[in-house]
């Protein structure tokens, strides 16, 4: 069996900003899958985007059904950078690709957005074969806070980021809030991964969070990019919780 390989859709409602996991797109033995969130009570899923006026994807009208195919589903296939474009090379250098790359790595390298979009394809808070919880993600709202002017320059300067929890958040009660060493506040972990995170840092996880790429010139929800890797606390009276939020390596 091959190692299963997801990837989290997710969509943002352009009027309230609010983000939502509402899918799953896997590939394994050969063959892609997507799924909704359906079956999931937990917040920030389908449940709630459809309250939030989400409409199901034509593509995928079935809420209750687990759509397969041994291609990528065209609705996400168009969301790759064409082969045929003459800058096809040198956008797959600067993600660090190359046609060896599989469709998945490089949907999960791009996040498969396009202009004006309200998808895009997240890696999941993932426990890889060290026993650690991996994924890496951009910091959400970081146009909302007060930065300083050069900014960019000071977080080229250095590599790793501080995570505080916000139970008294009136938006999300699991909110994590991220900082510079310095007490700058840069911004949020993004709200679909913040009650898995939240729980673990409420039980002694002391994740390392470091900064992979600084893009200042690019749209704010483009502009820093941040690894994170944690163990996973013995004794975590939040572990059902948190299970709902990871894919487990095979």
């Amino acid at each position: 069996m091959n190692d299963v390989k997801s990837l989290w859709v997710v969509w943002q409602n352009p009027k309230t900003r609010s983000y939502y996991h509402i899918g799953t797109l896997s590939y394994f033995d050969n063959h892609y899958e997507f799924s909704y969130t359906s079956a999931q009570k937990e917040y920030w899923k389908l449940n709630d985007a459809l309250k939030d006026e989400y409409m199901l994807h034509p593509a995928f009208p079935d809420p209750n059904k687990t759509y397969k195919s041994k291609e990528l589903f065209n609705a996400f296939d168009r969301r790759l950078p064409s082969p045929i474009r003459a800058d096809f090379s040198i956008i797959m250098e600067e993600l660090g690709l190359d046609k060896n790359h599989s469709k998945m790595e490089i949907l999960e390298e791009t996040r498969g957005r396009l202009a004006n979009d309200t998808y895009s394809f997240e890696r999941p808070l993932r426990v890889e074969s060290d026993g650690n919880v991996h994924t890496s993600f951009f910091i959400h709202g970081m146009r909302y806070q007060k930065l300083p002017k050069n900014w960019p320059q000071l977080l080229k300067t250095i590599k790793t980021v501080t995570l505080v929890q916000e139970p008294e958040n009136s938006y999300d009660p699991n909110a994590v809030a991220i900082y510079t060493e310095t007490g700058v506040k840069l911004g949020y972990i993004p709200g679909f991964y913040s009650k898995g995170v939240f729980a673990l840092l409420e039980n002694g996880a002391s994740p390392i969070v470091t900064i992979s790429k600084v893009n200042e010139i690019s749209t704010p929800h483009w502009w820093v990019k941040l690894n994170y890797v944690s163990e996973i606390p013995s004794g975590n009276k939040r572990i059902p919780e948190f299970l709902a939020f990871v894919e487990t390596a095979v």
